[in-house]
């Protein structure tokens, strides 16, 4: 078995050029050296130096056998800083997974403000249907959760749910912008753009319309929010969103109205069963919270 320290006397000499240079780095003598590298050769059977002009000169041999050392050690390296990261609390390994109306808005925009105050912080976030991520939350693949709520939480732990109004999304240029709010009523002499029928505000709108004598003519439907955002830019209908996809499609010159009606957009908070948050958690729900509540204030203002 070849030895870490002969491997180690091998790299440096290579690197500084001299027996004496790697002496002096690995803090032994230069005889101490030469017996790591003569080692080296013995077990490798590869003549690795030869002195030529009074220095030391790697062979063909000891080139091709320095590529593969030198990934070792840029291997090795990374991992004692990992270690020293992990040791002083500079390196998180948090893993997040959320349903896609948080993961491409708000949330994004929490780990940019965290990221500021923590610039060593480091995040997994993954976009996924709310099925999948209590699955990935149970199995403790991910530390936090972001979904609709559900009654099928298996063994995760609900830290809380947040309620917030819909907001009516329009393509740009259209009437209804005129109002200071869109409800219901106005929707049965408009196309909407729908959404899929396993999504939470997809059920919500199809038990909506069913109460309607006259419901409106459903053009198309997404399960994903930023794609019924990019269909109603396109003036294919008017459709209810989230306050957060709201706020991008009105970015990306949409228009958007308060929604005039009870209903409410519902987020949950989970967490694998019994598992404490920590520090660096406890800090990603901080910056979401702040987050949160600036789409409050301005739903109010």
């Amino acid at each position: 078995m070849l030895s870490q320290r002969a491997l180690e006397a091998f790299h440096t000499v290579l690197e500084t050029g001299s027996v004496s240079g790697a002496a002096e780095i690995m803090n032994v003598s230069q005889p101490a050296v030469s017996r790591l590298i003569r080692d080296l050769e013995e077990r490798t059977g590869l003549r690795l130096f030869i002195r030529f002009g009074g220095k030391i000169v790697p062979t063909p041999e000891a080139r091709e056998l320095a590529v593969e050392v030198e990934r070792a050690f840029v291997g090795l390296s990374a991992i004692e800083k990992t270690a020293h990261d992990i040791r002083f609390g500079r390196r998180s390994t948090v893993s997040i997974a959320a349903m896609p109306a948080l993961a491409h808005t708000v949330l994004p925009d929490a780990l940019a403000d965290l990221l500021a105050a923590r610039p060593n912080f480091r995040l997994s976030l993954e976009s996924m249907q709310t099925h999948n991520v209590i699955r990935r939350v149970a199995a403790r693949q991910s530390q936090l959760g972001f979904n609709s709520p559900t009654r099928h939480e298996h063994d995760v732990d609900l830290i809380r749910t947040i309620d917030l109004p819909y907001v009516c999304i329009l393509p740009p240029g259209d009437p209804l912008a005129e109002r200071e709010s869109i409800g219901f009523g106005d929707f049965p002499a408009r196309t909407v753009v729908g959404f899929s029928d396993n999504t939470a505000t997809g059920g919500m709108l199809n038990r909506e319309f069913a109460k309607m004598g006259e419901s409106p003519e459903i053009a198309v439907r997404s399960h994903l929010s930023t794609i019924v955002s990019a269909l109603v830019l396109r003036g294919l209908g008017i459709s209810l969103v989230d306050p957060f996809t709201a706020r991008e499609h009105v970015a990306r010159g949409g228009l958007a109205r308060p929604f005039d009606g009870p209903q409410r957009f519902r987020l949950a908070i989970i967490r694998p069963r019994g598992m404490s948050l920590g520090p660096d958690l406890e800090a990603f729900l901080e910056a979401f919270d702040q987050r949160i509540a600036s789409y409050a204030e301005a739903q109010a203002s």
